[in-house]
C-alpha cells in the first residue's frame, strides 16, 4: 500500500475537506477524491460519507484512522530525521501569524533567514484567527496575548509593553488627558481580539498604584494595523504594543500620553509567543526558525535594537 495514500487519508480526516487537502498539496480535488476511492477499494471499506461541503468518517474510517495515524506520524518523523541528518533544512516551512506582527517583525527579516537556508520554501498564513497547528500542518505559529493551550511548546519572544497614544493633531483639537480617569472622556480605538479586554485598560503608575479605566468605545477592529492608521488619522486614542507603534512614537507621529505607566488591555503575562507542536522530534527547519526569531527579539523589537546586518548565522 502506498504510504502517500495513507498520508492523504490522515490529512482528509483532519481537514474534513478534499479541497483543503488538495490546495495544500497543489493538486486538483479530484485527485484527492480518486486517491481515497482507491484506498477504499484496496481495503474493501467505505472510509467517508461525502457531501458537497464536507466529508465525515464512517465508523470503519474512524477506527482505521486511529490505528493508522500514529504509524503515518512515525514514518514522517523518520523521514524528517533522516533528511535533517543528511542535508541542510529543506522543504516547506509553514508559519502563521497575526497580520500586524508579521508585517512589522517577520516579513522585513525573512530574507535574512532564507539566505542562510536556500533550500527552504515558505508559506505565510497571515490571520488573526488561531489556526490548529496539527490540522493545518503549521511549523511555527505566532500568538499574541496569554496562552491557553498547554499542549504546545511556547517560546516567549517579547512582552506586550503597551503605550496609550494619540496623534498631536488629535490632542490639539481635543486636549490631552492629564490623568487616567480623563481617558474615559475621549473616543477610544479598541482592539477586538481573543484574550484582550476590549474596553477596560489596566494602568499602573510609577509608584505601583493600579487603576482600571473603562474606555468610551468609538471604533473597534481585530486588525491592529487598521487601528494604528485610525489613530494617525486623528480619530481617537489607542493602546498598542511598542513593537507596533514604536516608530511613530519616536518620530512624533504619535504621542505617548502616560510614558511612566505600565499599561495593558490583556491579562498579566501577555506576550508575543512562537509556538510549535509538542513532538518527540522537532524538525530542523522548525528549530532553526524559532532560534532565529528569538535572536531577533533578544534586545527588543528588531527594528529598534538590532542591526540586521549584525545577526549571526544560527
Amino acid at each position: 500500500m502506498d504510504t502517500d495514500h495513507l498520508e492523504i487519508f490522515v490529512d482528509c480526516m483532519r481537514r474534513r475537506r478534499f479541497a483543503a487537502v488538495a490546495r495544500e498539496r497543489g493538486v486538483d480535488p479530484a485527485t484527492i477524491s480518486r486517491t481515497i476511492a482507491l484506498l477504499e477499494e484496496q481495503l474493501q471499506l467505505r472510509l467517508f460519507h461525502r457531501s458537497t461541503r464536507r466529508i465525515e468518517p464512517t465508523d470503519a474510517g474512524q477506527v482505521y484512522f486511529e490505528r493508522v495515524e500514529p504509524i503515518v506520524e512515525e514514518l514522517q518523523r523518520a523521514r524528517l530525521q533522516a533528511s535533517d541528518v543528511s542535508s541542510s533544512p529543506q522543504g516547506l516551512l509553514r508559519i502563521s501569524s497575526p497580520v500586524s506582527f508579521a508585517q512589522h517583525n517577520i516579513i522585513p527579516s525573512l530574507h535574512l533567514f532564507s539566505k542562510q537556508y536556500p533550500d527552504l520554501r515558505y508559506e505565510l498564513l497571515l490571520t488573526e484567527t488561531h489556526l490548529d497547528l496539527l490540522t493545518e500542518h503549521i511549523d511555527v505559529a505566532i500568538r499574541i496575548g496569554t496562552l491557553s493551550d498547554s499542549s504546545l511548546i511556547a517560546h516567549k519572544l517579547a512582552p506586550l509593553q503597551g503605550h496609550i497614544a494619540a496623534s498631536p493633531e488629535y490632542l490639539q483639537m481635543h486636549g490631552k488627558p492629564k490623568t487616567p480617569i480623563e481617558l474615559a472622556k475621549h473616543p477610544a480605538l479598541l482592539l477586538d481580539l481573543a484574550g484582550f479586554n476590549r474596553n477596560r485598560w489596566q494602568m499602573t503608575n510609577p509608584r505601583g498604584r493600579k487603576v482600571e479605566v473603562k474606555m468610551n468605545e468609538f471604533l473597534r477592529t481585530s486588525n491592529a494595523l487598521a487601528l494604528k492608521q485610525c489613530a494617525l488619522n486623528h480619530m481617537g486614542i489607542i493602546l498598542l504594543p511598542r513593537w507596533l507603534i514604536g516608530r511613530e512614537l519616536k518620530n512624533g507621529q504619535l504621542i505617548d500620553l502616560f510614558p511612566g505607566y505600565t499599561v495593558s488591555a490583556s491579562a498579566e503575562g501577555a506576550a508575543a509567543w512562537a509556538l510549535q507542536l509538542s513532538r518527540e522530534y522537532t524538525p530542523q527547519k522548525t528549530k532553526l526558525f524559532i532560534d532565529f526569531l528569538k535572536q531577533l527579539f533578544r534586545d527588543g523589537p528588531p527594528w529598534e535594537n538590532i542591526q540586521y546586518s549584525d545577526i549571526p548565522a544560527i
